[in-house]
Order: C-alpha cells, then sequence, then structure tokens
C-alpha cells in the first residue's frame, strides 16, 4: 500500500467519522465507494496470484476496519487456507478449524452468510484455546474460478456495536468477482508462460538433439568397433575366469575335505585306549596340522571376499624392522612344514640398523611375508630359503625412504609365462609336490593386493629348476631414529608359568571355548571365576576388585564384549582385557583397541600367545 494512499484513507475515515454523526446513509454510500476505488486499484496492480488474495482482504481489513480475514479453499469439507491478514502481529494463522454444517455449505454454494456469535455453534464453526480474539460475527463470502472449485472469504468481527458486511455485501461481492477474474487472468498468462518456456527448452533440445545426432551416429560405429574388441578380450577373460573358478570350486571341496578328514579320523582313533603315548602324540598333531591347514584355507577365502569388497583398512604403527623380521624367521624355524624339510637351510638377511624403525601395517605386512614364505616352503625340498630386506637408497618421498622385501629360494620356479597369471586367483603351478601340499591358489593374490594397497608393487624373477625370487616394497615407510628398542620382545616359548594367587575372569558364552580356556590355564594355578554374559561381566568386575585379567569374548548375548569393555574401563581403567573373538570380516583388532582392550587374540586361540600375552600384561598391571 502507497503513502499517498494511506493519506487518502485515513483522511477519507475522518470524513466517514464525521458524516455518520450527521447523515448515516451518505457515510455508508461514501465508505462503499471508497471500498470500491481503493481495491479496484489494488487488484488492477497485482500481478501475482497469491499476492492477489492477500492485498484483497488486507484492503477490505484495513478500509473496514476489521481484526481478521482469511481466504480458504474447500473440498470435502477439507480446509485449506490460502491467505490471511491479522492486525495483531502476535496473532496466530493456524488457530481456527473449520467443519460447516451441510445446510451451511449449501447456503454458501449460491449466497454470502452473514452468522452472529449465538450462531457459531449451529453452523459448525469451531476455535482453537488459543484464539484469543472474541469474535461477535463472522461474514462469509463464497466464490468459485477454474482454478478454485470452491473458495470462501471470512471477515471476523470483533465490535457487537458495528454491522456485519451485510450492508456492503454488494461490493464486497463485486469486488470478489473482480478479483477472481483477475486470478483466473494471471492463472492464464502463467501458464501460457510456462508453456512458451516448455516449448522454448523443448525446441532447443531438440535442435541439440539434431545438432548432436550426426556425431553420435559416428561416435556410435566407433564405439561398435572398440565394443567388439572388448567382448572378444572380454568373453576370453571371462572363459578364463569361469575356467579358474570351476577349478577353484572343484578342488576347494577336495581342499577342505581332506583337513577335516584328518581331523574326524584321527579324533575317532585317538579314542582308542591301547594306542602308545607317542602314537597318541603323533596323531594329535596330525589333528592339529589339519587344523591349521583349514584354517589358512578359510583364512585366504575370507581375505579375497574382503579385498574384492574393499573391506580391507590398514592400521599404520611404528615398529622396529630388524626385531620384526627376526620374529618371523623365529616363527617360520618351529614350523611343522620346514622341520619336514631337512635339507632346506632358513636363511636371514637383514642389511637394515637394529635402531631403524618403520610405519607399516604389522599384521598385513607379516600375512605378506608369511604367504611368500609359505610357498617357498612348499616349493622348495633342498637348498635354501632366504628371507630379507633393506633400505632402498635413492628413492625419497617425502622425508622418509623406502624399503624393499624378498624372499628367494632354491625351489622348482616358475615358467616365465606364468609370472603374470600366478598372481591372479586360483592360479596353482600344477606339480606332484602342490598336489600333496594342496592350497586354495588365493595367497599370491592376496599378497599383490595387500601389497597395493601399501601403494608398492610386487614382482618375481624364477625359472624352472633355479628358483624364485620375490620381491616387493613399501614406499615412504623407514623412519630412521636414534636409541635402543623400547618394545617388549615376544621372548622365548614357555609352558612354566606360575600365576598362583592371581584371578582372571573369562567372560565366554561357549561352554567348548570355555572348557578350552580352563584346560590351557590349569598348569599356571591361576584362579579362574566365570561370566556367561556382558552383563554379568561387569557385575563381577564391579564386585571384584582384586581381578587381575579378563579374558573378554566379543559375541555375547545382549551386551557385547565391546560395550562390556567400555563400562568395566568406566570404573576399573587399570584391570587389563584381552579381547578374544572369532569374527573375521572386520577389523576388530582397532576396534577392540578403541573401546579400551589391551590386546587381541583371534580365535582359534593360540596356547602359547595367550599366555605370553596374559603374562606381559598382568606383568604391566602389577607394575602401574
Amino acid at each position: 500500500m502507497t503513502i499517498k494512499q494511506d493519506i487518502i484513507i485515513d483522511e477519507l475515515k475522518l470524513r466517514i467519522k464525521f458524516l455518520e454523526k450527521q447523515e448515516n446513509q451518505m457515510a455508508e454510500r461514501m465508505e462503499e465507494k471508497l471500498l470500491l476505488w481503493l481495491v479496484s486499484e489494488t487488484i488492477n496492480q497485482t500481478c501475482d496470484r497469491d499476492e492477489l488474495l492477500y492485498n484483497l482482504i488486507e484492503r477490505i481489513s484495513i478500509i473496514r476496519d476489521i481484526p481478521y480475514c482469511a481466504c480458504f479453499k474447500i473440498s470435502d469439507n477439507d480446509v485449506k487456507l490460502l491467505a490471511s491478514y491479522f492486525t495483531t502481529p502476535e496473532f496466530n494463522k493456524d488457530i481456527c478449524n473449520f467443519k460447516f454444517s451441510p445446510s451451511l455449505i449449501k447456503r454458501l454454494k449460491s449466497e454470502p452468510c452473514f452468522i452472529n456469535k449465538d450462531s457459531f455453534d449451529s453452523e459448525g464453526i469451531t476455535f482453537n484455546d488459543n484464539f484469543y480474539i472474541q469474535p461477535e460475527s463472522v461474514s462469509i463470502f463464497p466464490f468459485q474460478s477454474l482454478y478454485i472449485p470452491f473458495g470462501i472469504f471470512m471477515f471476523f468481527e470483533t465490535d457487537d456495536k458495528k454491522n456485519n458486511l451485510s450492508s456492503v455485501s454488494i461490493v464486497i461481492k463485486q469486488i470478489i468477482s473482480m478479483a477472481i477474474e483477475k486470478l483466473e487472468k494471471l492463472a492464464v498468462l502463467e501458464e501460457l508462460k510456462e508453456l512458451n518456456i516448455s516449448f522454448e527448452k523443448k525446441l532447443q533440445e531438440r535442435t541439440k538433439k539434431l545438432s548432436d545426432y550426426n556425431k553420435e551416429l559416428k561416435d556410435e560405429i566407433k564405439e561398435r568397433n572398440r565394443s567388439e574388441k572388448k567382448l572378444i578380450m572380454n568373453k576370453e577373460r571371462v572363459e578364463k575366469s569361469d575356467k579358474l573358478k570351476t577349478s577353484f570350486l572343484s578342488n576347494i571341496s577336495h581342499e577342505i575335505r581332506t583337513p577335516i578328514n584328518g581331523i574326524l579320523g584321527f579324533s575317532e582313533i585317538i579314542r582308542k585306549d591301547d594306542l602308545h603315548t607317542d602314537e597318541k602324540e603323533k596323531y594329535t598333531n596330525i589333528i592339529k596340522a589339519c587344523g591349521k591347514s583349514l584354517l589358512k584355507i578359510i583364512d585366504d577365502v575370507i581375505d579375497l571376499s574382503k579385498i574384492e569388497s574393499n573391506q580391507i583398512q590398514l592400521n599404520i604403527e611404528e615398529f622396529f624392522i630388524t626385531k620384526f623380521v627376526t620374529e618371523l624367521y623365529d616363527f617360520f624355524i618351529n614350523d611343522e612344514l620346514f622341520k619336514q624339510r631337512q635339507k632346506v637351510e632358513l636363511r636371514l638377511n637383514i642389511n637394515i640398523n637394529g635402531s631403524t624403525m618403520i610405519k607399516s601395517d604389522r599384521e598385513k605386512l607379516q600375512q605378506i611375508l608369511i604367504n611368500l614364505v609359505g610357498n617357498a616352503l612348499k616349493y622348495t625340498e633342498e637348498g635354501y630359503i632366504e628371507i630379507g630386506s633393506k633400505i632402498e637408497e635413492g628413492k625419497y618421498n617425502g622425508a622418509n625412504k623406502d624399503l624393499l622385501f624378498f624372499v628367494k629360494d632354491t625351489g622348482l620356479g616358475i615358467p616365465e609365462d606364468m609370472h603374470e597369471s600366478v598372481f591372479e586367483p586360483f592360479v596353482k603351478i600344477e606339480h606332484d609336490i602342490s598336489k600333496l601340499y594342496g592350497g586354495t591358489g588365493l595367497g599370491l593374490t592376496i599378497t599383490k593386493n595387500l601389497v597395493e594397497l601399501f601403494g608398492g608393487k610386487v614382482w618375481l624373477k624364477s625359472k624352472p629348476g633355479k628358483g624364485s625370487e620375490f620381491y616387493f616394497t613399501l614406499p615412504d615407510s623407514v623412519l630412521v631414529v636414534n636409541g635402543q628398542e623400547k618394545l617388549i620382545t615376544t621372548g622365548e616359548i614357555r609352558d612354566n608359568y606360575n600365576w598362583d594367587g592371581k584371578l582372571v575372569l573369562i567372560v565366554e558364552d561357549d561352554e567348548m571355548s570355555l572348557i578350552y580356556l580352563k584346560e590351557v590355564l590349569k598348569s599356571t594355578n591361576i584362579n579362574i571365576i566365570h561370566a556367561s554374559d556382558g552383563e554379568q561381566a561387569i557385575e563381577f568386575a564391579h564386585n571384584n576388585p582384586d581381578i587381575d585379567l579378563i579374558l573378554m569374548d566379543i559375541k555375547l548375548p545382549e551386551i557385547n564384549g565391546y560395550e562390556a569393555t567400555r563400562k568395566i574401563k568406566y570404573f576399573r581403567k587399570s584391570v587389563p582385557i584381552i579381547a578374544q573373538t572369532a569374527y573375521a570380516m572386520a577389523d576388530d583388532r582397532q576396534k577392540s583397541l578403541q573401546v579400551g582392550c589391551d590386546d587381541y587374540i583371534s580365535k582359534p586361540i593360540n596356547r602359547h600367545k595367550l599366555l605370553y600375552t596374559m603374562d606381559v600384561l598382568m606383568k604391566e598391571h602389577s607394575f602401574a
């Protein structure tokens, strides 16, 4: 509303009040003319549909001193607010709920309705509790258009001495008719504009499509030529992949059944009472070897699945490289397969200072080297196997250096035409010795993917009958530092731990695993209490302050091991907790450490590793 119009309205309203005292009829006519003139001007000047409805009710409200008015669309007794105006700033526009009686709706279809306060209930007009004005009357004017099949304008009067809008109903109806006519024109113009825009857009799109059509045809011809070549290559690749997978599926059953057969068969044999002690030990070792073989097959298949689904993540840490490689050497010295290789020498070649540290994922690096050394042991019957590492001089990435690892052997060797394919899934060197030791053909595939995850590369040098040399690099991994090693050494394998007077809480819901743990700990004289779920573990840890260590299974009913550890560490921060789990598809070690576990052991649990880890943690706890 312009300033000029505001001034005119104020002056005319003063004149109207003055005339009311002298001649009421003349005042009413003056007000009707004022109403018709100002609102007509507003209607003519407005070019927006929503703004049109608002301006209409605003003008009428100001001229007639009406505190609240609104415009609604009605469909099947459903009332939708289209526009509203209220003179009080704090007034809430969502304060009315309207339900119209059938008789009122019928009346509204043909004429305006003027309803006093006493008739609100009978006409079905109700108000919310926060509708703080008290209307004395309501004037309702119906309207229809092509875009609003049925709607109403409602004007609320609060002054009981004022007449409702019946006196100016003819003018209001005329104004509403003009507004609806303008509303329809605006709608038509808007639709025409949208149609025009849509037409121009489609025309431009069509023109662009036509202009691009020739180029697409040319590109399509080129693409078809490329596709034909790709189809031929893909066909060969798929056929090769299907052949490899078929080969894998055909022998995986054999690879799994063989160790299972050994486990079940020899488990039945050792139950005989007439076996000698050395025979029982021999058969027990066979069962153990079969279990390790079966576990290796499962680990390989799971690792490949994790790699293909991008679930592998690196857990980078700093550690001494010489200590790491020495531990790996000690591991293979005690390996059962190496002990069978009486004509094979295991060599260690570390041309690195003892204080040199690297930053890498210790477990995955160990997995790479175990795969390579394990393959060398399989295919080498005499000669030597050499494990080594050295710093790649002159190859710098930032402030650090690259590290080179190698595993050399004097075994069967690999034909040159297989130097690339041996890294593909399910590929195995066919030889009598490979049939003897089996395997899934996934070890080198996993190795290659892990090395590339580090950002490095792996390659080999080999000739049939001349042995093989495998190399891989870890870029930007060497940290040269001064000082002595600070990490705890793994120590020698021991069986004579004595923890008399110590107390361990075993949290385990699997009875077989509990029996195994109790058997492992029997010789240590340690006292044991058992919790079968996470909630009970929290309770025992709270009520037994003399607990020296907790063995926490992760998969537990109700509260799992992660949550139980988090809650126990809240009130027993110093008690060491070792996580034990059979999970294989997640970064369990990292997650266990994040919730507060001091170490992590995966199932099947290695007896010596468990005892050693418990010993180290309890000693650290006693000095803390």
